[in-house]
């Protein structure tokens, strides 16, 4: 995520209306935020039974929807893009969390099952470009995007974790080494494994540097410069050849298809007021995180 991602924060949080471009009306829906909710919903997780974890980015409240019910409170710090940033939902009841600690340091915890552990203590977080997103590789391990931390010119070095995609070990220790899957990334929040383990990424590039979609697993493949302005938040793989991508400016949940080329052409628009986040759930519903709800449709 990048400064226009702060920008549209500030303007959810002063209760103005941003519009959406273009696109169809958004299907009804059938699941929203329980009352006092209002928070902007930064990170989901499809649950492997049905239904998504929702996490709220300033409040740290994560909540399991439908329902509302609330599953775990983080102690977070905030300000520009710092709160609650990624979740996965494994099997065993497994639960992983990405945030920014009252230090201010971007971190991972299991949340559950047993006593919360610290699995990885990440770099210092800045007031932009943290990336924060966290999936579960076809490996078993965590994969966590990490942004340029505001330091561009640190992303081109291999030593540093600065625009990388890296893999965890789930079971830590918080001391553990990173493993670099990818680099050269301005902020990498938006990304999706495959069920063949292929974790495709809609990077988020600030002022007129073009966006992109590419391989985030460290595989040559052809990357895709997209048209026009997005800030993309959140990505779901609908397909091995078809992607929803969400976007924080551009307010909309588009379809890309992957072409002969291997590039990723844009085909419709599924819905709008998606501007935090996209997952697809077990049943094939996607999650959609919009100004005022999280809601179920059906792409």
């Amino acid at each position: 995520m990048s400064a226009r991602f702060t920008a549209a924060l500030v303007l959810v949080a002063l209760g103005a209306a941003i519009a959406g471009c273009g696109g169809e009306d958004p299907p009804r829906s059938d699941s929203r935020l329980p009352e006092g909710g209002g928070q902007i919903v930064s990170a989901l997780a499809a649950l492997p039974g049905g239904g998504v974890l929702a996490g709220e980015l300033a409040s740290g409240v994560v909540r399991r929807l439908p329902g509302g019910r609330i599953v775990a409170r983080i102690d977070v710090s905030t300000g520009g893009q710092r709160g609650l940033l990624g979740l996965v939902a494994a099997s065993g009841g497994r639960i992983y969390a990405a945030y920014t600690a009252r230090d201010r340091r971007l971190v991972v915890d299991r949340l559950a099952p047993g006593p919360r552990l610290r699995i990885f203590d990440g770099p210092a977080s800045t007031q932009l470009g943290n990336g924060g997103h966290l999936a579960l590789g076809a490996d078993g391990r965590l994969i966590l995007g990490i942004g340029d931390l505001q330091a561009p010119r640190l992303v081109a070095d291999p030593a540093r974790l600065n625009g990388k995609l890296v893999s965890l070990d789930p079971r830590g220790p918080a001391g553990q080494r990173a493993r670099v899957l990818s680099g050269d990334w301005h902020n990498p929040f938006a990304f999706d494994v495959d069920p063949r383990g292929r974790v495709w990424v809609a990077d988020n590039a600030p002022g007129r540097l073009p966006e992109r979609i590419g391989r985030g697993d460290g595989a040559v493949a052809p990357v895709t410069q997209l048209r026009g302005r997005r800030a993309p938040s959140g990505v779901a793989l609908l397909s091995s050849r078809e992607l929803a991508l969400c976007g924080v400016v551009s307010g909309t949940l588009e379809r890309f298809r992957r072409a002969a080329d291997g590039r990723w052409r844009r085909i419709d628009t599924i819905a709008r007021d998606c501007r935090y986040g996209v997952a697809r759930t077990r049943g094939g519903r996607l999650a959609v995180s919009g100004v005022r709800s999280v809601r179920f449709i059906r792409p």
